[in-house]
């Protein structure tokens, strides 16, 4: 449904930073930066679906992106952790959400809910 969006961060060579090595464990990649914006899209494509813009203000969002086993939603909260983010949920069933829900989320720099869910 959707093609792809785009956050406004300000901290944003942090955030570059931080969703390169918390989305890499997703199977997702950086394909293009300059001094304003970043996008990132799946490896062996090239299509852009999620895109960081520097920005003066930001209104924190949540993200949640697929991941395709336990072991990269562990991957991406252990990245994204190292990566300069904070920890909102480490990874674990959220059977309160869905049965099988296995997700773990991570403040970015700017404060946005970045998630990693797989249904188990």
């Amino acid at each position: 449904m959707i093609d792809h969006f785009e956050v406004k961060v300000v901290n944003f060579d942090q955030c570059k930073r931080f969703y390169v090595a918390a989305l890499e464990p997703l199977g997702i990649e950086l394909k293009w930066s300059d001094d304003s914006a970043a996008g990132f899209g799946s490896k062996g494509k090239s299509k852009v679906a999620f895109l960081i813009e520097r920005a003066t203000s930001n209104c924190p969002v949540h993200i949640a992106f697929s991941a395709s086993a336990k072991s990269s939603v562990k991957g991406f909260y252990e990245s994204g952790i190292g990566a300069g983010g904070q920890c909102n949920g480490q990874p674990g069933l959220r059977t309160n959400y869905a049965p099988g829900y296995y997700a773990a989320f991570v403040l970015d720099p700017d404060g946005n809910n970045v998630e990693a869910v797989v249904y188990l």
